[in-house]
C-alpha cells in the first residue's frame, strides 16, 4: 500500500508542477500583448513632426504617411519610408544623456 500512495502523491506533485507553468506562461504572455496594444496605439497616433526610433536605433521625424507605412526623415535631404511595423519606439519615451559635458 506503501506504493499506490507514493504513486498518488506523485501524480499529484507533477499536476501542481504543470498548473503552475500553465499560469506562469498564461500571465507572462498578457503583459506582452498589452504593451503590444500600447506600441500600436502609439503608432496609430503619430503626427508630423513625430520622434520615431527605428530598428538599429536610426532616430528620425515623421515626413508623412502611406497606407500602411511612414515616411521618416532621418537627415536634411534624406527620408525613407518604412513600415508602421518597423517601428520600435518613440523619441518621447527616451530620457535625454546629460549633454553638459564633464566638468
Amino acid at each position: 500500500m506503501n506504493t499506490a500512495a507514493q504513486g498518488a502523491g506523485s501524480g499529484m506533485f507533477m499536476f501542481l508542477i504543470l498548473a503552475a507553468m500553465f499560469i506562469f506562461i498564461l500571465f507572462s504572455g498578457r503583459g506582452q500583448k498589452k504593451r503590444e496594444q500600447e506600441r500600436q496605439a502609439k503608432v496609430n497616433a503619430l503626427q508630423k513632426g513625430d520622434g520615431v526610433i527605428l530598428p538599429g536605433g536610426i532616430i528620425g521625424t515623421v515626413a508623412g504617411f502611406k497606407d500602411n507605412a511612414i515616411e521618416v526623415k532621418i537627415s536634411e535631404n534624406v527620408k525613407i519610408t518604412v513600415l508602421k511595423s518597423g517601428i520600435v519606439g518613440f523619441t518621447a519615451d527616451i530620457t535625454p544623456v546629460n549633454q553638459g559635458g564633464a566638468k
